[in-house]
């Protein structure tokens, strides 16, 4: 990620957080319309929001961040399986543009770069 990805995402994630119930709500119904064998979609939107929220500050310190995503990822709610971008950064960022008002075509790019940065460590073992 480039330092204007980081900025990006850290900016677009101040105006996401304030909108935390409407995130979970269209994230879970995201989960939910992809049909993708998704389990209890509700407890893993919330399980993702709290997990992006702490590891989006890490972003800048790749280090500390891979460490705390493995940690988050053990802990995931559905068993056998790990958080990743094909459904869940898909999903997030589907909600999320629907949830933004400032979302453009830069802050999805800036989204998609984090997300394949966490879901290879959220999935690492």
């Amino acid at each position: 990620m480039t330092p204007d990805d980081v900025s990006t995402v850290e900016r677009s994630w101040d105006e996401l957080r304030r909108r935390r119930t409407s995130l979970i709500a269209e994230l879970a119904r995201r989960y939910d319309d992809a049909g993708a064998g998704t389990l209890l979609p509700d407890l893993r939107a919330a399980w993702l929001y709290v997990a992006v929220d702490e590891l989006v500050g890490l972003l800048p310190a790749p280090s500390r961040l891979a460490a705390r995503a493995r940690e988050l990822g053990a802990s995931w709610p559905e068993p056998l399986t790990a958080p990743c971008f094909a459904v869940d950064g898909r999903a997030w960022m589907a909600a999320a543009a629907v949830c933004s008002t400032r979302w453009t075509p830069s802050t999805e790019t800036a989204w998609r770069h984090a997300w394949l940065l966490l879901s290879d460590e959220l999935a690492a073992e």
